[in-house]
């Protein structure tokens, strides 16, 4: 599959999920894509960002069009949801499965997702040199990251904390297991063991600060922080190109308190990876996972934790280097479940969110023949099964959701 036939799959997936409209709830225009037309009608978080990033290589008006829908979802607080409900008769079972209302509305979920949202922009204004946009999206911005750093961060240690696990993206990753009590391993234990979650929140919605410290699942996530950090060193950028030096500082400020929390807090010496911290006690939670490896996008990790990483994980055969890298969970974990998840997933299958992540950073370290390989591999999962959600490890074989939004990261790879 060539530069052209990518581009024309990638074009035809987003453009058949671009749902365009104006909401009956609020009366406002919405234009985003869906991850997939099966299972995820609605607008999510990181995958609009994600869609953005793809869309600036087929189509930066509705890349500009998806962060502004994303980013009018906003609440006065600087809240953003993890979940638009924009078109409500979609699927009204799905609130089933999702506690929301942070402000006391069902047209918005009352979690977040990894804070990506200022890389997403600034890519979008570099590719497009649209001031307009980037001013407008400024305020936002400023108020989200503000509201991250005050209200997820209750111990001022420059780590923010998720209350379930559906904030950090990775879902089911066996990292969750022990705050979980998970027993049953399966799709099914893990819903079972989230609506107990859910049903301790619920008299505690909208209050996130009662919430985390109830400390029913409060987690330090690794991924979750790195995506944090980067977010803000976007935002700081962002800032001092429209000319708040203040605002600028404030920002690089935090993302290397950040950076220095999870080198001082969540590294592990002796196994040369980074570990979550969980609950109010910090408690470190001794699972190597992808997100191990996530302190790789951040350009300013120290080289002594960049070459660990790299040669005792990501290049290992043993861990993190199957025929198509990199697997959510190394092979060397007894948990390890690289097959058909049934739903039960990131354990074990690679995804291509993650590889776009660290084969950028990979580049960014000085390894571009790694980077260029994680790309290849990739670039075969979807020349063998489809954009799929995730694929085999071993064999490529596409996985989950079909006609999946964020596979076209591959354009951006």
């Amino acid at each position: 599959m060539d530069r052209t036939a990518l581009e024309d799959g990638a074009r035809k997936i987003l453009l058949t999920n671009l749902r365009q409209g104006v909401a009956d709830w609020n009366g406002q225009e919405y234009s985003f894509v869906c991850p997939s037309l099966t299972g995820y009608p609605f607008q999510w978080f990181w995958d609009s960002c994600f869609h953005a990033i793809a869309l600036l290589h087929l189509d930066q008006d509705q890349a500009k069009a998806e962060l502004r829908t994303l980013m009018s979802g906003a609440l006065p607080n600087g809240f953003m949801p993890h979940i638009i409900f924009w078109e409500m008769e979609k699927q009204p079972d799905f609130l089933n499965r999702n506690i929301v209302g942070q402000a006391g509305d069902p047209h918005y979920s009352s979690t977040m997702q990894p804070p990506i949202i200022a890389y997403a922009v600034e890519r979008v204004h570099r590719a497009t040199g649209d001031k307009a946009f980037r001013d407008a999206a400024l305020p936002v911005l400023v108020n989200f990251y503000r509201w991250l750093r005050n209200t997820r961060d209750p111990d001022n240690d420059g780590l923010i904390a998720v209350i379930q696990p559906e904030e950090a993206g990775t879902d089911c990753s066996p990292k969750y297991d022990e705050a979980l009590g998970l027993t049953e391993l399966s799709n099914q234990g893990f819903i079972a063991a989230l609506r107990k979650i859910y049903e301790a929140y619920e008299p505690l919605r909208g209050d996130d600060q009662t919430i985390l410290a109830a400390d029913l699942f409060h987690f330090e996530d690794v991924l979750v922080n790195s995506i944090y950090a980067l977010g803000m060193r976007s935002l700081a950028r962002l800032l001092a190109e429209y000319g708040d030096s203040a605002g600028a500082e404030e920002f690089n400020r935090e993302a290397g308190r950040t950076r220095d929390a999870l080198l001082t807090k969540c590294w592990d010496e002796e196994t040369g990876a980074f570990f979550d911290l969980s609950g109010v006690a910090e408690e470190p939670v001794r699972v190597v996972t992808i997100s191990s490896l996530m302190p790789l996008i951040l350009d300013d990790l120290p080289r002594p934790y960049v070459e660990r990483l790299v040669n005792d994980w990501v290049t290992s055969p043993d861990h993190f280097w199957t025929p198509y890298p990199l697997p959510s969970v190394p092979a060397s974990d007894s948990k390890f479940r690289p097959g058909n998840s049934g739903g039960f997933i990131w354990r074990g299958p690679s995804w291509v969110n993650t590889n776009w992540f660290l084969s950028h950073a990979l580049r960014g370290h000085g390894y571009p023949e790694l980077a260029d390989e994680i790309v290849a591999k990739s670039h075969e999962c979807i020349e063998k099964s489809g954009f799929r959600e995730y694929y085999h490890p071993y064999t490529a074989e596409g996985l989950g959701a079909r006609d999946f939004g964020w596979s076209t990261l591959i354009l951006d790879m």
